[in-house]
This record gives C-alpha cells, structure tokens and sequence, in this order.
C-alpha cells in the first residue's frame, strides 16, 4: 500500500526527468575544421555571353532523294552489276538488257539514212539541172527526216537497255536477277541518296515564329554516340497540325562518310537567330541537393556553398539567372567532395 501512495511521485519525477532532457540546447551545425589541409580544385569565372537560343526536336533522318529505277525497253535481263548495299555513281550502269535486237534495229535504221540521204543528194542535184520537182524534192527530204528519227529512236532505244543511276547513292533493294524477261517500265532497283541527309521532325507551334529556313541544326543519331551531323533548315512546314499542335521542318544535314542510316532516329537541336546575354559556369560546378542547384563561390581561400537559380543549359554551359555575379569565380572540380568554408587550393 506504501509502495501505490508513492507511485504518482515516481511518476512526476520521470516525466520531468524527460522534459529536462527534451529541452536540452542543440548542438550548433557542423562546419569544416579551419585546420583542414586545403583542397586542391579548379575554378572558373561566371562570364557573360551571348547565347543563341536552342529548340531540342526529336526527328527521323531520311534520305536526301530515293527512287525507284525501272528499265525503259522490254527485253531479257542479261547482267545485274549491282546490288543491297552497293555504292554507286551517277551514270554507273546498274542492269543491262540483252542488245542484240536493239543493235538490229539501229542498224537497220541507219542503212536507211543512208539510202534517204543519197536520194536526197541525187534529187538536189537534178533541181540544181532543172530535172527536178518540187514535189520530188519535198518526197525525198521528207523520207530523209523520217529516216534520222527512225535513227535517233533505235539509238536511244539501244542505249536504254542499260540502266543507270541517275544521282550517286547506295543500293537500298534490288527487285531482279538475271535471265529474268523485264517488261518496258518494270521496277528494277530503289536508289537512295545518303550523302546528305534529310532531317525531318515536328517543332512546338510555341517555337513558330522562331525557325526560318536556313537556321543551323545539329543533329544526333542514336547509333553514332553523341556524334553531330552539322547542317541547316530547308523547309518550315506552312500550318500547325491540330493533332499534336506542331509543324513540320525539314533540314539538310551532312553525312560525309555515310555512317548514319536512313531511317535512323536523331536528336537535334535548331539554332535560332535570337540571342542574349546570360551569365554562364560550366555545367561540372553545379550540384543539386534537395532539387535545388548549388555551387561554391571562391572566396579568401574557402568554398562558400550558395544556392542558385538556373535558366537551362547550353552545351557544358549552365546559364545562371540569379545567385551569382560576372566575375566570381566558382569550384568546377570535385564539388561533391566540398562542405562549406572548407579551405580550398585553386590550382
């Protein structure tokens, strides 16, 4: 019975106990030992540049021309010197159709040119005497005009039984073999200019009063590793699509060694005509904790972290709208290594 009269006494005696331990002052924030060896880093300046105004689109590249090449003459398929993949130059023969009916026909048209034209001399001859009509005249020099077109048709004809590519390019499919009968018109290969490219992507309606045809593009396939392919804007497409409210672009990008495919999707950023003069660090000098950006300011041989406001970035370039002045220079190595005012070495 003693010991429940003296509970309620224990109890209070616990509960301030608790309390005095709650209220206990917290330890003040850690901050780096001033006797710290430095550290070495490197540091860079906030500059103010001028900065062209990007537009990040994501695209197809296509080729600059393709087409499919048929033969113009019917006949039996005798070579085929080209194939899926091959390189060829404009005016290479691809294909060619047996000739020997071709050449026939030519020299059969030439046999009577040359029988139109003696008749022609002979008539001229008796006009000049005075053994002539005009009417004879008009008969033979009609003969001798059908004749050099008959000529000239057989000599073309002749001559279509190769066929050849009209552009350079590379072989995307082939549509025959040999020994195969091609009719006049028969589709026989699909050629494809590679060298350039044709970049084509939809650009936000918010971008169209920014890109005009001849704005430079860069454009990143996928397969070459961050590689760029240098070029400009061709074509702005006229409206804006009321399915995913943006427009068309298109644009020639180089493609000097033929690496990048038709086909390929490509990153690519459109350089706009607009500039301005932000304030800018390298993008290794920002760190984000929490979601917001920090840097550390070089100041009396410590790094003073600073929080920042940001405004994108260009290239390796971080464009800083508010935290930093021109001229102050920022930690750029090792800055997830620093706490603050620890003592820094600027190499």
């Amino acid at each position: 019975m003693l010991f429940l009269n003296r509970l309620p006494w224990v109890l209070i005696l616990i509960v301030s106990l608790a309390t005095a331990a709650c209220s206990k002052p917290p330890q003040a924030q850690a901050v780096a030992d001033p006797q710290q060896k430095p550290l070495e880093v490197e540091a860079a300046a906030v500059v103010r540049e001028a900065i062209e105004t990007r537009i990040d689109v994501t695209g197809t590249l296509a080729a600059w021309e393709e087409s499919v090449l048929a033969i113009e003459v019917e006949g039996r398929i005798g070579q085929v010197l080209a194939d899926l993949g091959d390189r060829v130059r404009k005016g290479s023969v691809l294909l060619r159709i047996s000739s020997e009916e071709y050449e026939l026909k030519a020299t059969q048209a030439n046999v009577e040119l040359s029988s139109a034209q003696a008749d022609f001399d002979r008539a001229q001859k008796l006009v000049a005497q005075g053994f002539s009509s005009q009417q004879e005249i008009d008969d033979v020099t009609r003969r001798l005009d059908l004749a050099v077109a008959t000529l000239k048709l057989a000599k073309k004809k002749l001559d279509d039984t190769s066929l050849r590519a009209p552009f350079d390019g590379v072989i995307a499919e082939r549509m025959v073999s040999p020994g195969e009968y091609a009719r006049s018109g028969s589709a026989c290969f699909r050629l494809a200019q590679d060298v350039p490219l044709k970049f084509k992507a939809d650009v936000p309606e918010r971008h169209s009063l920014d890109v005009h045809a001849g704005d430079p593009i860069q454009a990143f396939p996928a397969p070459l590793a961050g590689k760029p392919l240098a070029g400009k804007v061709t074509r702005v497409g006229p409206s804006v699509a009321q399915q995913n409210r943006s427009f068309v672009i298109e644009a020639q990008v180089e493609n000097p060694d033929g690496a990048a495919k038709p086909g390929t999707f490509a990153r690519a950023t459109l350089l706009t005509a607009q500039t301005e003069e932000v304030l800018t660090i390298p993008e290794t000098a920002v760190i984000e904790f929490a979601g917001n950006p920090r840097v550390f300011v070089v100041e009396d041989g410590k790094a003073r972290e600073r929080v920042i406001e940001t405004g994108g970035k260009r290239l390796d370039r971080v464009i800083v709208t508010k935290g930093l002045k021109e001229g102050e220079k920022v930690v750029s190595s090792g800055v997830d290594l620093l706490v603050d005012q620890q003592p820094i070495s600027v190499r």
